[in-house]
Parts: C-alpha cells; structure tokens; sequence
C-alpha cells in the first residue's frame, strides 16, 4: 500500500520547498510539490491511500542518545546499568535512544521498542582481558560497553584500563563521568590510549562521552582528535552548559540525550538556542541534527551501517518521522549574540519550529517507523 502525505511542511534538504510525500514499502519514495502529487495520483495512484496533514510539519524522527535507567522512557531490564535503544515507539516523536541495562529483552517491548544496549560493566568487568570484553557485547543487540565514571563508577586507574583494552578489542565504550574529576580521568584515559595505541586505533571504535558541563579547550581538542563523539543532556532545569558550538566548532560530533528525564528533544535544541554563554549558542538546524542523525552516526559502525539512509527526510530513505503541530516555522541562525530568525522561504533551508520563549512547545500528533504508524495522538482525528 502507497500513502500519500499532502498539504504539509517537510523539513526535507532534499527539497525545502516540498508539501508533500509519497511512502511505499516503508520508505519514502517521492518528496516535492502539491501540484506534482495530483498529478501523479491522477497517472497511477487510484489505490492510494492519502493523508491530508493539515499543514502540520513532518521531520525525521528523533535519537535520544542517552537515557539513564531512572527514566520513565526506560523499558524493563532485567539490571541496572547503561545501554543504547534503537526507540521506535517509547516516546511520541522518537525512534532512537540510548539508556542503561542489558541486553535481556532487547529487540522489543510492548510498544514495539527495538534496543539496541550498551552493556554496563562496574570496575571487575572492566579490568577484565580483551576476550572477556568481547564476550560481553557478544550479543546481537550490544552496541558495545558503557560505563560510570567517578564515585560509585570508575576510578582513573579503572578508566585507563578499560578504555586501553576495549580500544584494542576493537569495542566502543560509552563514557559517563559523574563530576569535573572523573572528566579529566576520562580524557586522560584517552590520551594515554592514544600515546600507546596511535590515533587510528581510536578511530576506529569511535568512543562515546556523555558530559553537561564546561570542557577545557585541550580536552575539545583530545576528543576531536581521537574521534570521541559527544553527548549533551540538559539539567534538571533543562539548561546546557557544555560548550556544544566549540565542541562543532572543533569537529567534535554532538548530540542530545534526555538523561533521566522525559524525553524532550525539542527543549533540548531550545537550551542549545539558549545557552547562557552566547558564544556556545548554535543554530535550530545544528541543534536538531544533534537530535537526529548526529545520534545514528555515533554508533558503532556495525550497527549504524543499517541506518545509513535514515535521519533524513528523502527519496530512498526509511519512513520514519514525526509528524508535529507547532505555533510557527522560520530559520534560525545565531549571529553571535542574539537569535536571528527568518521566514523567507527563500533561504532555502529546511524549516523548524520557532523555540524562543514564550513559543508554545511543539506537539507530536504522530510517529512513523519504516512506514508503519507506531504512535497517533488522540488530536490527530
């Protein structure tokens, strides 16, 4: 069955103007104009189903890439600890999360949920043989190792450890520091790897970093250096204080987890908006790229090899988005200090909710994954 989306906004690069889609076989096989699609329904779909979106905006579906065993989003497990969920239906507008665990149950839950783990270990599994780490992340739905940092994690000497063999073992590990200390362990950690081991063998594993909170100019450059992606999780008051436009601005891949919160990635882009230093503001589109395919390509590249084509809205991509209501669209780009936001359609650049104070939060009134709908809210007739 082919469904034809129409009278919509597409947050599409493939064509920023496009009002309407074409979905079949649970991938999106046209994006473009209204006139285009009636005419093509009018040659060869008869038997389409179509969907009038009621100008509601379509964006690819976000990746929350961390969320913490304490989170409502969290399905049952059967231990505590850090792993990474491929989300297709956990939270309305998601399909992708990372949180804690293990990989018992791991394909799906009651909502449809596929997971993708990392495998939390304390500090007896990380001083562990590079064979016993692989062993852990054996299975098919292990990402790779995550681990605590700090107090009740960790201890430098632990890290060092760890993060020597898994990088010889070829296993991405996903770091959680707990306070500044346990941070300065971490890039520690990762230059005496890459003084024993070379950069490339980094590289290769790509390690993962989730941090809210300043990082000294070096450690950026650690991080981008050994190809170490980021991870930014707004506080409990829903503020970024990592610095997220240095991070980009050194090559240093980011995105947006919820922590233990609600999922909320739109906030998330608002607090990147927001950022209380100006200089570490950055624009809608990087935000929410951050919140969407930043995600998928931190991935081991095992696993984010299947995903190659999603994050995106485009012919031969999967067809998996949201589909959201919001008080208005624009494009958005920080000049430096203050938030700039335009609504000419000419830019070219694919539109986004407007997140400024005082904006009504958008509302997801759908969820597509590979076609299917996986959540509908009662608003959405």
């Amino acid at each position: 069955m082919s469904t034809l989306f129409v009278n919509g906004t597409l947050h599409s690069t493939a064509d920023p103007y496009a009002t309407a889609m074409l979905v079949d076989s649970g991938s999106v096989a046209w994006v473009g104009a209204e006139d285009t699609a009636a005419s093509m329904r009018a040659r060869s779909g008869a038997d389409w189903q179509v969907v009038d979106l009621d100008g509601a905006l379509v964006v690819p579906a976000f990746v929350d890439s961390l969320v913490l065993p304490s989170s409502p989003a969290r399905p049952p497990a059967t231990d505590a600890g850090p792993l990474t969920l491929v989300e297709n239906a956990g939270s309305a507008g998601v399909f992708l999360s990372v949180t804690g665990g293990t990989a018992a149950d791991a394909t799906a839950d009651a909502r449809g949920t596929q997971v993708i783990h990392y495998r939390a270990i304390g500090a007896h599994e990380a001083a562990g043989t590079a064979q016993d780490l692989a062993a852990l992340v054996s299975a098919d739905a292990v990402a790779g190792l995550s681990a605590v940092v700090g107090p009740g994690g960790l201890d430098a000497a632990a890290v060092a450890r760890l993060a020597s063999t898994a990088t010889a073992a070829g296993i991405q590990v996903y770091l959680l520091p707990e306070d500044p200390d346990a941070l300065a362990a971490v890039i520690s950690a990762l230059r005496s790897t890459a003084e024993a081991q070379g950069t490339a063998a980094l590289g290769m594993v790509r390690h993962r970093l989730s941090w809210n909170g300043p990082v000294e100019h070096d450690a950026i450059q650690t991080l981008a250096a050994n190809s170490v992606s980021f991870t930014a999780v707004p506080d409990a008051d829903g503020a970024l204080t990592a610095p997220i436009a240095s991070l980009l601005s050194n090559a240093v891949p980011v995105s947006f987890g919820s922590g233990s919160h609600i999922p909320d990635l739109w906030s998330a882009i608002r607090a990147s908006l927001e950022h209380a230093d100006p200089d570490q503001r950055i624009s809608a589109r990087s935000g929410f790229t951050a919140a969407t395919k930043a995600g998928l390509r931190a991935l081991p590249m095992s696993i984010g090899a299947g995903f190659s084509m999603a994050g995106r809205i485009a012919p031969s991509s999967p067809a998996t988005f949201g589909v959201w209501t919001a008080e208005a669209l624009s494009v958005q780009a920080p000049d430096g200090r203050v938030a700039a936001w335009s609504t000419d359609t000419r830019a070219g650049t694919p539109l986004l909710p407007v997140l400024e104070a005082g904006t009504a939060a958008p509302e997801c009134l759908a969820t597509l994954v590979d076609g299917t709908e996986v959540y509908r809210s009662p608003a959405w007739a």
